[in-house]
């Protein structure tokens, strides 16, 4: 009898573990949240433009990121409106970026080098620029550079040489 007392006992123990009341365990639900920052987006709004210049002539041209023109050699600017180039950078308001210029391509023997970059307020410059200010809703990047042409365009052809800047976010 007491072996049924007993096993009747720990039945009564089991059960009552089993059955836990509701004031006995808790639920919570938690939510994480998380952000994620502004892509970068990047709008460039024209191209640089040297205008025409003079046909068979080597001479290296320059223009700056706002836009003022000059050249070395015998060559002579003749029309046109010059002008740099317009970027529209956008995107964080905390995020710095990495400017940088590279990958400098002839076309007609027509070669660039040395671009010269002025982001938002800043003085024009280097396009190495290690930790430019987050764009926020819109800054302006005005780019510049020199090209030399060889003196073997003649009249009435044209040349589009490149380069690639590339920005990237701190």
């Amino acid at each position: 009898m007491k072996i049924q007392n007993i096993l009747a006992g720990l039945s009564v123990a089991a059960i009552a573990l089993v059955m836990v009341p509701d004031a006995w365990s808790a639920t919570q639900s938690v939510t994480a949240n998380i952000r994620f920052d502004t892509p970068l987006n990047i709008t460039k709004t024209q191209d640089i433009d040297f205008g025409s210049v003079q046909a068979s002539t080597a001479d290296t041209y320059t223009i700056s990121p706002t836009g003022s023109t000059s050249h070395s050699g015998s060559g002579a600017y003749l029309f046109g409106s010059p002008h740099a180039a317009s970027i529209t950078l956008a995107g964080s308001t905390t995020n710095t970026m990495n400017i940088s210029v590279g990958s400098y391509t002839a076309n007609n023997g027509v070669t660039p080098a040395n671009a010269t970059c002025k982001y938002g307020s800043g003085a024009a410059g280097s396009c190495a620029i290690p930790a430019a200010a987050a764009p926020g809703a819109g800054t302006t990047l005005l780019v510049g550079a020199d090209v030399t042409a060889d003196g073997t365009q003649a009249a009435g052809t044209t040349a589009a040489p490149t380069f690639t800047l590339t920005i990237v976010y701190n």
